[in-house]
Formats: C-alpha cells, sequence, structure tokens
C-alpha cells in the first residue's frame, strides 16, 4: 500500500444564512405555523419530547473525524494515529453532507482522494457516496461495523481519549436536566448506536434510561420512530415535540398526513447545510429553534 498524499480542495459553499438573525427575523411567522396543525394553537410545551443527538445534544463532528480516520487506515496507508489538522477542518466544514454514522470514513476517503469540497457537497449522497464505495470495495454494513469497532477500541483503551472532542452543547446537560425533574417524558431518536449516546450522555450526568434511547439498532425510519412513541407512550401526535438538525429528516416528517400534528423543530446550532434555513422558511410546518431558546422554556420555543 502506497502511502495518501493529502490534496485539500477548498470551496465555500454558497448561500449561507445567520441562524441567529434568521431564527429572530422569523418570530412573527412562529406564531402562524403553531396554528396550521389544529389543536396546536392551545399547546404551550409538549408531553413528549423526541430529540436526534448528533448536532441537536452533542458535538460529535471531532471525534467522528478521528474514528473514521482509523477505520481509513485499515484501507490505506496513513501516517499518525490521529487525522492532520487541515483534514480535519475539511471534515468539519462538510460534516453536514453526511446523514449516517457509517459515511463518516467515506467522507474521509473522499478528502484523501482530493474530491474538491464543491463536488461533496453537491454529489456526497450520491455520485461521490457511490465512487468511494466502489474503489475500495467496501458496503455501508462494512464500513458501519468497522466504525463503531474503532470506537470500541478507543473506549476499551481510555474513556477519556473518546470523550476528548466531543461534548454536550453549552446548557444542554443543564436543559435535559430540568426536563427529566418535570416529569416531561424525554426521548433520544438517533441514527448513532444508541449505546454511544447513552454513555455520552451518562458521562454528562444525563441519567436517561436507556430503553429512552432509540439508536440505529431500531433499524426504521424517524416517522416511523415517532409513530411507535406515540403508541408506546399513549400520546397524541400534537403533544410530541421533534427536535432535528437534519432538514431531510423534519420534511420526511413532515410529509406524512397522519403526522401533521408532531411539533418540527430545526435546531440552528446543529450542521446545517448551507441552503436548510431557507429550505424550511417555506415549510409551514417547521420552526426554526436557536440554542438559547431551546434551553428556555417551552412557551418560548413558538413565540
Amino acid at each position: 500500500m502506497a502511502h495518501k498524499q493529502l490534496t485539500i480542495c477548498p470551496a465555500t459553499p454558497a448561500g449561507a444564512t445567520d441562524p441567529e438573525g434568521a431564527a429572530d427575523g422569523a418570530r412573527v411567522r412562529l406564531v402562524a405555523r403553531c396554528h396550521t396543525a389544529g389543536q396546536r394553537d392551545t399547546v404551550t410545551g409538549p408531553r413528549l419530547l423526541a430529540l436526534d443527538f448528533d448536532g441537536v445534544i452533542c458535538d460529535t463532528v471531532h471525534e467522528g473525524c478521528r474514528s473514521a480516520w482509523q477505520v481509513c487506515r485499515e484501507f490505506v496507508t496513513l501516517d499518525g494515529d490521529i487525522p492532520p489538522p487541515e483534514l480535519a477542518a475539511v471534515f468539519v466544514r462538510l460534516r453536514p453532507v453526511l446523514e449516517h454514522g457509517w459515511e463518516f470514513p467515506v467522507l474521509v476517503l473522499a478528502i484523501l482522494d482530493g474530491i474538491p469540497e464543491a463536488t461533496i457537497w453537491d454529489t456526497f449522497q450520491t455520485a461521490c457516496r457511490q465512487r468511494i464505495l466502489e474503489k475500495y470495495r467496501v458496503t455501508p454494513k462494512e464500513f458501519a461495523a468497522r466504525f463503531d469497532a474503532a470506537r470500541d477500541r478507543t473506549i476499551a483503551r481510555s474513556l477519556d481519549d473518546w470523550l476528548a472532542g466531543q461534548g454536550l452543547y453549552p446548557g444542554m446537560a443543564e436543559r435535559l436536566c430540568a426536563i427529566q425533574q418535570s416529569g416531561l417524558r424525554m426521548y433520544v431518536v438517533t441514527t448513532k448506536e444508541g449505546r454511544f449516546a447513552h454513555k455520552l450522555l451518562e458521562t454528562h450526568g444525563v441519567r436517561l434510561p436507556a430503553d429512552r434511547v432509540w439508536g440505529k439498532e431500531r433499524a426504521r425510519p424517524k416517522p416511523e420512530l415517532l409513530r411507535a412513541l406515540a403508541q408506546d407512550e399513549r400520546v397524541a401526535y400534537r403533544d410530541i415535540w421533534f427536535v432535528e438538525d437534519r432538514l431531510k429528516t423534519l420534511h420526511a416528517v413532515s410529509r406524512e398526513r397522519d403526522l401533521a400534528d408532531v411539533g418540527l423543530f430545526l435546531a440552528l446550532w446543529g450542521y446545517l447545510m448551507p441552503t436548510d434555513l431557507d429550505e424550511a422558511a417555506a415549510d409551514p410546518r417547521i420552526t426554526p429553534l436557536t440554542l438559547g431558546r431551546f434551553c428556555g422554556d417551552f412557551a418560548d420555543w413558538t413565540r
């Protein structure tokens, strides 16, 4: 195997918008949105809160890059146990293109192969991703297993090393603990391996029962998971609020007629694509939410 020569091809995505400013400008529109779902105008808070993990509760991008780097060393010869700063910087910028954990090493390999950032932004979920899978003759399932194994090795060697470079967003642990103490039912619904999400929550003092952390092992789309939550907890859809940083997922829920009353919130502090704010503004079901508002009273989320 030959050593890979790192080639960085920067390209700044166009169309980015200031999240805080967009949220402030949308406040008048938020009240109207809350009145579009029948009885939602009488709801000042949820009875069940469903939260995505990466990009909503926890910023895991640096740990994800390091674990992906370890996986990539199984395919190409790379110098060093951690990715070089210049590659890590590109990975952080491109993190919003990722939708599943197994794609993390795919992105690292795409960067190593010198694929321009603009191409990755535009085609990662289609041609770019497929190009890497075919070149390295590996399946998504194999990448997923190797990615989880890399994390397990790091945890076994040193939990502190695994925790380094990832953490809950400011004010998040306190807010989640307060929600738990209030008696509100709260679930984590994530494409991440559930045990990893639960370990991170536990480490930061958030004692959420393991059966309330629904990870990729559930192997079901999030609209189906929301239906399962409503059935298991015997709550009406209008009493469920769902916070997610992936707009595509919120759109998938929004398209389901039976889920029309679920409250949908776009986490502006997460891994957003450059055009997400403008696209969210076109969907009256979706409310943009800042971290500050998330950490405040539920009544403020829709004002």
